[in-house]
């Protein structure tokens, strides 16, 4: 029956939130049922509160409506249970009850409720309660996670922003005052030095600014099929002068015509900051080779160094999500885990994978995994990153 319904209404029902309700009674659960699902939810129902919390667990809905007055266990002592799992206790739990005391009203509060509804109810009242408390739970959730990215932004700029300004205004204000000879090779080097630095830090202030801006929700790719070869052509050019100084040659063996479904700007990101790291922990003489592999859902593009490698751990670092990991290259270039959580915040918006493959002393191989086709929904209406 689903596979008859037009493919507008087959997304509405993917994405239709999901309500639990749990209660003894079957003229209630039919009743609130058809009411979710007239206004567009999806509802589950059970009469078992005593393995509940599985039943909870498994479909991950986005709100419990849960009767006071049950049998082997009662609602509050079922939402106590619920508020002590992590994994459940920011759904938004609403209490049925036939009972208005401010005795009842309190203890549910106190157990974790949000609201109450009184039976017997009006089907409009359930429907608001109902809405603005999904409405309020994914508000919270989404200032929670806003919350998170701008701390990570300040551990950020306090850790990797910082020190190299101070370093760079230690530097003019030494040559402000006189400490070097303007004709001799140390202050050539140093210029040079403070030039790399200033480089670094503007590099990694537009990387954060970037960064940032993906964190809206309403900012979306402008995803087609791009040119994988030529973006890589753009950036080797990029990076060559870094490459030129460890003498350290880059080979690249994607195919004129290799392609993927992808955002432009953003995979351009993502592959200067792997081929940069490629070179930063490659020692001189080295090599970094990029290669790419085509797919019926899936192309690869690797690229992979002969550089210093790295342990398990440090891998599993990197591929934590919420991991901030700094590391120095092979000429004690400052290597920054910013670089990375963008890598990997933009793969995964681009719909993609990332895979590591990494030994200590043999080099690394980064592969990033991208859709080769346009998928259905993917063309959004949301405001483009520009």
């Amino acid at each position: 029956m689903f596979a008859t319904l037009s493919k507008s209404r087959q997304l509405h029902l993917v994405n239709m939130k999901k309500v639990i309700v749990i209660d003894d009674n079957t003229v209630s659960l039919v009743l609130i049922a058809k009411i979710l699902t007239t206004a567009g939810y999806k509802a589950v129902v059970t009469d078992d509160a005593v393995n509940a919390l599985e039943k909870i667990r498994s479909e991950k809905p986005s709100l419990i409506i849960l009767d006071i007055e049950m049998p082997e266990i009662t609602g509050f002592e079922l939402c106590r249970k619920i508020k002590t799992q992590d994994d459940l206790k920011d759904i938004p739990v609403i209490f049925l009850t036939a009972n208005q005391e401010t005795d009842t009203m309190v203890e549910g509060f106190q157990s974790g409720g949000v609201d109450f509804i009184t039976k017997p109810f009006r089907k409009e009242e359930l429907y608001v309660r109902v809405r603005n408390h999904i409405e309020l739970a994914e508000s919270r959730k989404t200032i929670v996670e806003m919350n998170n990215s701008r701390d990570k932004l300040y551990s950020i700029i306090a850790h990797d922003i910082r020190s190299p300004l101070a370093g760079i205004l230690q530097t003019i204000d030494a040559i402000d005052q006189g400490f070097f000879d303007p004709s001799s090779e140390l202050f050539s080097e140093i210029i040079r030095d403070l030039k790399n630095r200033t480089n670094e830090t503007n590099t990694l202030l537009n990387s954060l600014l970037q960064w940032t801006r993906m964190q809206d929700k309403n900012v979306a790719l402008n995803l087609k099929m791009t040119n994988i070869y030529e973006l890589m052509k753009s950036c080797i050019s990029l990076l060559e002068l870094n490459a030129k100084e460890k003498n350290i040659g880059i080979e690249l063996k994607l195919k004129k015509n290799f392609e993927a479904f992808c955002d432009e700007v953003s995979t351009h990101t993502v592959f200067r900051n792997l081929i940069n790291n490629a070179i930063k922990f490659t020692p001189e003489n080295g090599k970094v080779i990029i290669n790419g592999k085509s797919g019926l859902r899936y192309m690869e593009v690797s690229i992979e160094d002969t550089g210093v490698g790295m342990s398990a751990e440090v891998i599993n670092k990197i591929l934590v999500e919420n991991e901030h990991y700094t590391s120095f290259g092979t000429h004690n270039e400052k290597g920054t885990g910013l670089g990375l959580m963008i890598v990997k915040n933009f793969i995964q918006r681009n719909k993609g994978l990332l895979k590591i493959e990494s030994e200590v002393g043999a080099g690394s191989k980064f592969t990033v995994c991208l859709p080769s086709l346009p998928r259905a929904g993917s063309v959004s209406k949301k405001r483009k990153l520009k």
